[in-house]
């Protein structure tokens, strides 16, 4: 772990408040990114229906590559929660296709070639997933690898530490609140169109997907009823970029 404190202590603020547990998982993921030469990592929050959404990033870009597995509802964070164990794909054009048939392409399309996924847990209890995102095809380097699993234990170590004091709940109510938005999105779904509760979900990915726009923001269209899903075709403005 000592490896770890030196490359945060050479990983700048930014924008981030280091006060706040996002802010330090923010920091942490940041972190790691440089040391492993990846394109993004993030630290994803999931529920027990496996909605998830990111709780830090080390960017935008990590932002957009952590969100589109929650909306095509298939990826490594999903599969390392479910699994409660790391997800390795060294090469999505080999077997990530077969292992992710609708998320390998969408992500390759954006330029990731690996992706690896830990489960951030202690005991039964599993608090997030973090995910790497790197640029080239290939296995971790045993280096690299053992920095992501101590990364991966920091962040743990920051959740349960900022966890007593409220400051991790509070930095997660943003997130929670847009789960239960999707949820009461797919409930307007499922009434509007007349249709099982678990296909209203499977259409509101695909719209999000097809449009370019993350799951939370089509959800939230849809309950201000801005966007209506009608059968295979879509009513409404899309939501401004």
């Amino acid at each position: 772990m000592g490896r770890i404190r030196h490359l945060l202590s050479h990983e700048g603020d930014a924008d981030t408040d280091p006060s706040t547990a996002v802010g330090q998982l923010t920091r942490q993921c940041r972190a790691l990114a440089r040391a492993v030469s990846a394109c993004g990592a993030g630290i994803s929050v999931i529920d027990a229906e496996r909605l998830g959404m990111s709780l830090a990033t080390s960017g935008p870009r990590a932002t957009e590559l952590d969100g589109l597995q929650f909306t095509v509802g298939e990826g490594p964070s999903l599969e390392a929660f479910d699994l409660r164990r790391p997800v390795l794909e060294p090469d999505l054009s080999n077997g990530g296709g077969a292992r992710w048939p609708g998320y390998a392409p969408a992500i390759s399309e954006l330029g990731v070639r690996s992706v690896f996924a830990f489960p951030m847990q202690v005991g039964a209890a599993r608090l997030a997933v973090l995910a790497l995102y790197r640029e080239e095809a290939g296995p971790l380097p045993s280096a690299s690898l053992n920095d992501a699993l101590d990364f991966a234990a920091l962040g743990v170590e920051t959740m349960l530490t900022n966890a007593p004091n409220g400051d991790l709940i509070q930095d997660a109510e943003g997130v929670l609140d847009h789960h239960a938005e999707v949820y009461q999105a797919q409930g307007m779904v499922m009434v509007q169109l007349g249709i099982p509760l678990d296909e209203a979900m499977v259409r509101m990915r695909a719209h999000a997907y097809g449009h370019n726009i993350p799951l939370s923001r089509l959800a939230t269209d849809i309950v201000a009823n801005r966007t209506t899903l009608d059968g295979d075709h879509v009513d409404g403005t899309r939501p401004d970029a």
